[in-house]
């Protein structure tokens, strides 16, 4: 029995040293004595969150070169509209005073272009960092959404777009960090009046539902193609028809919204139809509390908004 037992050991140990040799998708799978077998079961469990940390080093690792490309070809470009504009002032390659300042213009709006990336890359970074700080304290949401829409009362008029508002219980209370949360706002709002081709209404509501607070901003503008709603969140994502010199963005801006909205504990995802486009966000009514995003959201949603 001893020596069946010192066998079983033995074959244990081999297969320790197999894993050892960076074999991390190996597991011990032949059945040994009970005593053993939960040493073995132990092992097995620690290989597995080993081989998880180490991909998901991996895909930090992949997430981060990314990032670099994406800042290095997005920065490339206006820069090198900058360069060559001021190159020609600098030569005095213009033939007259309206042309030189068409080039100075240029290369001011390059400029510009770039430090929206340079600051939008540094926000993005900073609250992905684990030691970020949430402020917590109640926030009025009603004050808040009529605020932030009074602020871009003026743009939405020279496009044409009507700004509602609309929040249920009145006033709408819950515990945010106002600075951050304010961000989400501003980048949903920018992105519906950049993007929302054709909307002449951008609505934006609030309600309670049980300890949730749901907050929609929505459009009646042009439908975002299905495969395109599903990356809207992603880093440097942008939807193929709204490349453009004037409405380009840094592609972070969603991205930073999604991470805020994590970072209060909550939820949001894009839908879009032919009638309209919305960017909708679960946020728990109680800082430190944490949402789970249901597989039928979109339907709860439709449902629970179509009654507000």
């Amino acid at each position: 029995m001893r020596r069946f037992q010192a066998i079983q050991m033995h074959h244990v140990i081999q297969e320790l040293h197999y894993i050892a040799d960076n074999h991390f998708d190996h597991r011990i799978t032949f059945k040994v004595n009970p005593d053993l077998q939960k040493v073995v079961t132990s092992i097995n469990a620690l290989v597995e969150s080993t081989s998880r940390s180490i991909s998901e080093e991996r895909r930090i690792e992949q997430s981060k070169d990314e990032l670099i490309t994406n800042v290095s070809h997005d920065i490339r470009t206006p820069l090198t509209s900058v360069i060559g504009y001021l190159g020609l002032i600098e030569n005095g390659q213009y033939q007259n005073r309206a042309e030189l300042l068409k080039y100075t213009h240029t290369a001011f709006v390059k400029s510009k272009q770039m430090k929206l990336l340079v600051d939008d890359l540094f926000e993005f970074t900073k609250i992905q960092q684990t030691a970020t700080t949430m402020n917590f304290t109640q926030v009025n949401m009603t004050n808040m959404i009529a605020q932030l829409a009074a602020s871009y009362e003026l743009e939405a008029q020279k496009q044409n777009i009507h700004i509602v508002t609309k929040t249920r219980p009145d006033p709408l209370m819950m515990a945010a960090d106002p600075e951050k949360l304010s961000r989400v706002y501003n980048n949903l709002i920018i992105n519906a009046l950049k993007y929302g081709k054709g909307a002449t209404e951008l609505i934006i509501e609030g309600r309670q539902y049980q300890d949730e607070a749901i907050i929609a901003i929505r459009n009646n503008g042009q439908k975002i193609p299905d495969n395109d709603i599903l990356h809207l969140f992603d880093r440097f994502y942008r939807v193929e028809g709204s490349r453009s010199h004037e409405t380009g963005g840094s592609g972070l801006g969603l991205a930073i919204a999604q991470s805020i909205v994590a970072l209060h504990g909550g939820f949001i995802y894009a839908s879009s139809t032919d009638e309209q486009t919305s960017f909708i966000m679960h946020l728990p009514l109680k800082g430190g509390a944490r949402l789970q995003q249901p597989d039928n959201i979109e339907a709860q949603d439709a449902q629970l908004l179509r009654s507000t």
